[in-house]
């Protein structure tokens, strides 16, 4: 069975990303067949022409290895004029994840997901964690020199959002238009 970019990422965190259905149609085209193990095989790494899958955990080297991924899946799907910005959105995303999801675990082995899915005018990132702790932004003081993460993925995505997963975690979704489409 044939499912769609947004669908195998809401299979895989259990739950429905809400896209706004004026932008819904950007993904309707680009069909995905899951592969059939439980997990998914994310374990693997898998990855299909449009969608790709990592999992992440707390060690030092594993958001390097996660932004190298993503750069490297963008450049292969020809769509380099939006890895600078896609690379700046993931890697919030999941710092977001390491710190607050990853962190309080206990469980060095703990691990997050990240899944990105190119669509005919659009990427799409989601990045699922253990806590249920919804994405909240904060409003830095002027010098700060953290708690701007949000900020960043708002600027730089056409829409952001989340939603709670099945028993308990969440996953956060960011999506960036092609200009040329």
């Amino acid at each position: 069975m044939a499912v769609h970019a947004v669908e195998a990422l809401s299979q895989a965190a259990g739950t429905e990303i809400p896209l706004l259905s004026s932008n819904r149609r950007l993904l309707e085209n680009i069909p995905l067949v899951p592969p059939t193990a439980p997990d998914w095989g994310l374990a693997l790494g898998i990855s299909t022409a449009d969608f790709a899958a990592r999992a992440f955990t707390c060690e030092p080297t594993s958001l390097k290895i996660v932004r190298r991924f993503v750069r490297e899946t963008i450049s292969a799907w020809g769509l380099d004029m939006l890895a600078d910005d896609m690379t700046a959105v993931v890697n919030e995303l999941t710092t977001n994840a390491v710190l607050h999801a990853l962190a309080g675990c206990g469980d060095a082995r703990s691990k997050a997901w990240l899944g990105v899915a190119r669509t005919g005018g659009a990427l799409v990132c989601a990045v699922t964690d253990p806590s249920s702790a919804p994405p909240a932004r904060c409003h830095p003081e002027h010098l700060s020199e953290a708690g701007r993460g949000l900020l960043v993925v708002e600027a730089l995505a056409s829409q952001w959002g989340y939603a709670q997963t099945d028993p308990d975690g969440k996953i956060v979704w960011a999506c960036i238009t092609n200009p040329r489409c």
